[in-house]
């Protein structure tokens, strides 16, 4: 099992770039646990990436962040290599006046892989933004369900929610956007696509003397690099 706990309190205009990398070849859990304020002016970012192996791995990130006035929050998180097991994602974050908070998730799951991705962000300060971005592939009996929340509170705050997922062979998939404002000078956009490869990138892949099944994981790998 591999255990992370995280408490960080970030001082003003500090700076901290955390690179986590776990290697699960073998059947076991992967939790962590973090409490993160980003101090004013302060600035984060936090790369976490996983390589598993073709056992079920069950993992649990969860974490609960401030983003103090201008302060920085961003964190990318990849599962493309391996088996995904149990993935269950659990982020929430309030920003305050001017601050940014960026994430990225990219996760490719096949076999029976169940993928549960829970962010949210609430934008209590003016001039705060937020963005919530996914790229999830699932093949065979795969299944995902993504959910995503904005809620824009204060003036001026802005906010975007952007979910893709491609699926094969008998994989299904959700996303849940949801955008909230609580006052008429703040804004929240969101975009998703759920569903089979473009077609027009398959043909002109296919054209290529590319099989179907090849020409898929090119586009795939694109949705996820």
């Amino acid at each position: 099992m591999q255990e992370i706990r995280m408490d960080i309190r970030m001082g003003k205009n500090s700076r901290m770039d955390v690179f986590s990398h776990c290697v699960l070849t073998k059947k076991g859990k992967h939790v962590m646990n973090a409490n993160i304020v980003i101090g004013e002016g302060a600035r984060y970012k936090y790369l976490e990436k996983h390589i598993h192996g073709d056992e079920i791995v069950e993992v649990s990130p969860k974490a609960m962040v401030e983003v103090k006035d201008n302060g920085r929050f961003q964190t990318d998180f990849e599962l493309l290599r391996g088996r995904v097991g149990v993935l269950d994602i659990d982020y929430r974050i309030k920003g305050y006046r001017n601050s940014i908070a960026d994430l990225t998730t990219k996760v490719s799951g096949a076999r029976d892989d169940v993928i549960k991705i829970r962010e949210e962000e609430h934008l209590i300060g003016e001039r705060a933004r937020g963005v919530l971005r996914s790229r999830v592939a699932v093949r065979n009996n795969a299944r995902a369900e993504i959910y995503n929340r904005i809620v824009a509170i204060a003036p001026f705050s802005r906010g975007h929610v952007d979910c893709k997922e491609i699926i094969k062979d008998s994989a299904t998939a959700a996303a849940i956007p949801v955008v909230e404002v609580r006052h008429p000078r703040a804004h929240v956009t969101h975009e998703a696509s759920i569903g089979s490869v473009d077609r027009k990138q398959l043909e002109t892949l296919m054209s290529r003397e590319l099989s179907k099944d090849e020409a898929t994981e090119i586009i795939i790998e694109g949705l996820l690099s």
